[in-house]
Parts: C-alpha cells; sequence; structure tokens
C-alpha cells in the first residue's frame, strides 16, 4: 500500500539511471519494515518544469511517499530520511544544483480502495 512516487525534471534522465535509484528506494523502504509486496513505486519523467532562478535549465527530484495513515511521526521521518538521502546522494556528485525534495502523506483508510 505504500506509494513512493517520485517527479524529476527531464534532464535529469541522461545523467544517471533513474531506474537503478527507485529500485534502491524500493528496497530501502523494506528493509525498514514495510512488506515489500505492498509498495508501489514509480518514477514520472516532467517534461516541463520550471525550477527556482534557474527556470527551464534548473534540475528537480520530489518525492510523495503516500502511506496508510496510523504511523507515528518518528516511523515517518525514518522512512522519508531514508528515501531523501537516497535521492540526494544519487545528484550529489552528478549535477552542480538539483531541488531534491519530500513529502510524507497519510491516505484515509476509508477512501483507499484495495
Amino acid at each position: 500500500m505504500p506509494h513512493i512516487i517520485v517527479e524529476y525534471s527531464k534532464n535529469l534522465e541522461s545523467l544517471f539511471d533513474l531506474s537503478d535509484m527507485l529500485i534502491d528506494m524500493h528496497d530501502a523502504l523494506s528493509e525498514k519494515g514495510v512488506e515489500k509486496s505492498r509498495i508501489k513505486t514509480r518514477g514520472i519523467s516532467l517534461d516541463h518544469a520550471i525550477v527556482g532562478d534557474t527556470g527551464r535549465e534548473g534540475a528537480m527530484m520530489h518525492c510523495t511517499l503516500l502511506l496508510l495513515e496510523g504511523r507515528d511521526i518518528e516511523t515517518k521521518r525514518i522512512y522519508g530520511d531514508t528515501l531523501h538521502h537516497i535521492m540526494a546522494h544519487k545528484v550529489a556528485n552528478i549535477i552542480d544544483h538539483c531541488h531534491v525534495t519530500l513529502e510524507i502523506r497519510d491516505m484515509d483508510r476509508d477512501t483507499y480502495y484495495l
């Protein structure tokens, strides 16, 4: 049920293998105690992204982690720190500046269908 959704500016695609990063994120969340068979991980390339002062030339990567409600803040921070570290590490030595952000959202059990 957890969803890892990574949106990234298209200009990052030629710099490294994003699918490898997604696999690393998927595996890392599993290593933190989430049942691997329930994790859904995907990347979405953005053809049009305007980033800060750099405009169209800027690079960005944003992860939204969707979790069913009920986890405590400490657990969410562990998940978030782990995933953000993987993303930041992947771009750290590849591009001068890339905005790397992450947000964790709760999904309402009453309106999430399995």
